[in-house]
């Protein structure tokens, strides 16, 4: 090829080599037509889709020249890396269905840019956060470090993206009273999905060409893959917000896994008290109540410097420096200490059950490897169930 393109234009076709790993077996051998372990791509496209391949080769590189173990049931033709993959294309597909139900079937560039004094403080942090990934994201393609590109959008996307932002901003998109704030709303929310789709349409370009002929309507006439990637904006990027909202995603995880111990329902408020030192954490949770009370269920807040003396019953988590307390009046503790006993009764025999199977040596020896195996993780399951429930009723 070099020779070639010398010849005829006098120039080199390249200037860099991109020199990658193998794609091995299951079993981490390499795949030859002698050993008859080749996998099948096309198998693979077919069961999970085109791009779930691809991103999923993409994924696993984990440094230049890096072999790529490759995930695979020969039996049912079903590989574990892929399938994440396919699901990550599910929840960007679902995500973006769900914008474009609020857009008003207006496109970004119709919407257009919030002012800055205009943003809310989830506005600003998904911004923070979006201009950090597309930074980060630029400079490890620009150093071939295509992995961890696609591990980096993968976090941001799932995580930041659409289990948090786009749950703390659905509220707004739902509410047509306050027009203003529904507008900023759907501006930064269409800005952040737009760039999204760019980001991630050299790993995964269909499913990004197709969401994005829908959501910019330009119905063929143009494309996703010429358009410009999304550069960042440095003043954008606030890591002070960033941190502060980590704690508030804490927050809001401690009041959850609290309410899950005493089983109190979904569709059940409650109240809870944040108890911190600091000026600045007080502030914080304050500022960010509306957010704490809709995606962890609380009707009264209260933040205090110094917890009152006789709070009477309460179940307590921490948060950093941040204390949360719920109040469990009008819950009823006995029965749920009953429930947790028996199903503690329960997991235990099945210890007990599991346990004896596994000391009888004949049953280890004349018993199939793959029987005996799900017998000892069957074994170190049930034996977990008994410390999470017995640390529960403790903390009970």
């Amino acid at each position: 090829m070099t020779m070639m393109a010398g010849y005829f234009t006098g120039e080199m076709p390249f200037k860099d080599v991109y020199i990658h790993g193998l794609v091995r077996d299951e079993n981490n051998q390499k795949m030859s037509k002698s050993k008859g372990n080749g996998i099948d791509p096309l198998i693979l496209i077919d069961k999970y889709g085109t791009d779930a391949l691809r991103y999923a080769m993409i994924r696993e590189v984990a440094g230049a020249g890096q072999d790529i173990r490759m995930a695979y049931d020969r039996q049912t033709d079903e590989s574990a890396s892929v399938e994440a993959a396919r699901n990550f294309t599910n929840k960007l597909w679902n995500a973006a269905r769900f914008v474009m139900l609020y857009l008003d079937e207006q496109t970004p560039a119709q919407l257009g840019v919030a002012a800055a004094s205009d943003l809310e403080l989830a506005d600003r942090w998904i911004l923070s956060r979006f201009n950090a990934v597309t930074r980060d994201v630029s400079a490890q393609i620009e150093d071939y470090g295509l992995g961890e590109a696609a591990k980096a959008l993968y976090e941001f996307i799932w995580g930041d993206f659409c289990d948090w932002y786009i749950e703390l901003v659905k509220p707004r998109l739902q509410d047509r009273d306050h027009p203003e704030s529904r507008r900023v709303a759907q501006q930064t929310i269409a800005h952040v999905l737009d760039g999204i789709l760019k980001l991630l349409h050299p790993f995964l370009p269909h499913i990004t060409e197709e969401i994005w002929q829908t959501l910019c309507q330009v119905d063929g006439a143009d494309c996703l893959a010429t358009q410009a990637y999304p550069q960042a904006v440095a003043s954008l990027i606030d890591p002070d917000l960033e941190q502060d909202f980590e704690l508030l995603f804490g927050a809001i995880r401690t009041v959850r896994n609290l309410r899950a111990e005493v089983e109190i329902k979904p569709s059940t408020k409650v109240t809870a008290i944040f108890q911190s030192e600091s000026d600045r954490e007080r502030q914080l949770i304050t500022s960010t109540s509306a957010y704490i009370q809709h995606l962890a269920r609380v009707e009264t807040l209260t933040v205090v410097e110094a917890l009152p003396e006789d709070l009477g019953r309460n179940m307590a988590g921490v948060v950093g420096t941040v204390q949360v307390v719920l109040p469990l009046e009008g819950i009823d503790l006995e029965a749920i200490r009953a429930k947790l006993e028996k199903s503690l009764q329960k997991a235990q025999a099945e210890v007990t059950s599991i346990a004896g199977r596994l000391g009888n040596a004949k049953f280890v020896s004349n018993a199939p490897a793959e029987v005996v195996q799900g017998a000892r993780d069957a074994l170190a399951e049930a034996e977990t169930q008994v410390a999470m429930l017995t640390e529960r009723l403790e903390r009970l």
